[in-house]
């Protein structure tokens, strides 16, 4: 029996894994169904504003972040209680098929469930009011700017992924205060590398991003030539860096 990955023991592992936990995982859907509903009610009736595709495209991307990487946060909370912990270290299946079940839920089918859900919502939202000269329907999930952020997502997903399983206890908040430290870092070192060889007033941008330098007060802007094809590139592998950080973090747990 192959000990990296074998389909019968990953399909046994999979359907224990989602008997004792689906009331757990309605349960969380039917509150972030619920948010939604309440929200886009909020929008609908109290701001007198048609939820036209902008709209929805900046809701669908806040509540997915938010919503996906909570969730994600806390997939591997059973690793920092010792009890069951013992329980699911000693399971008699592989680190990946573990590791397996745990992105398959907190990444593929949490996008599935939630774009369907968001679908539901908004196809409601958008028709319980009629606004004289609106006419939008709902965003297409398979075109930009949709699909971008389901690569921002996957970046997203991969490090609260890697902080579930790091961290022990407070996942979500542990994960989202040095990530936007990091972040900060980030944004912060560049702004130093590019004043050292533009010696001009340079606006704060993020890497790889348009650069924006004020000189005699007027400014100019420099484009990434393919800007969002880079960025893509960089968010899929890093992307892919902590998810595969996170699997060999998963295999260090021992009892």
């Amino acid at each position: 029996m192959n000990n990296i990955f074998n389909l019968s023991r990953f399909n046994r592992l999979f359907v224990k894994h989602t008997v004792e936990n689906y009331k757990s995982y309605l349960m969380s859907l039917t509150v972030l169904m619920g948010v939604m509903i309440l929200g886009g009610s909020f929008l609908i009736y109290m701001i007198e504003a048609p939820m036209d595709r902008g709209l929805q495209t900046a809701l669908f991307s806040i509540i997915l972040l938010l919503a996906g990487t909570i969730f994600t946060s806390t997939i591997f909370s059973g690793y920092g209680d010792k009890k069951k912990a013992v329980a699911l270290l000693t399971l008699p299946a592989s680190h990946f098929e573990k590791y397996l079940v745990a992105w398959i839920y907190s990444f593929l089918l949490f996008i599935i469930l939630y774009t369907a859900g968001f679908f539901l919502v908004v196809s409601f939202a958008i028709n319980v009011k009629h606004f004289p000269g609106h006419q939008d329907g709902v965003i297409n999930f398979f075109k930009t700017p949709v699909c971008q952020m389901y690569i921002l997502y996957a970046l997203m997903h991969a490090v609260a992924f890697y902080g579930a399983i790091f961290y022990d206890k407070l996942h979500f908040i542990k994960t989202a205060f040095l990530f936007f430290i990091s972040v900060g870092l980030l944004i912060a070192i560049n702004k130093i590398l590019l004043s050292v060889f533009i010696p001009k007033t340079i606006e704060t941008t993020v890497p790889f991003g348009n650069l924006r330098i004020q000189s005699d007060q007027q400014t100019f802007e420099i484009n990434v030539s393919q800007q969002d094809y880079w960025m893509i590139a960089i968010i899929s592998v890093l992307a892919v860096v902590f998810w595969i950080a996170a699997y060999f973090r998963l295999k260090e747990k021992q009892v």
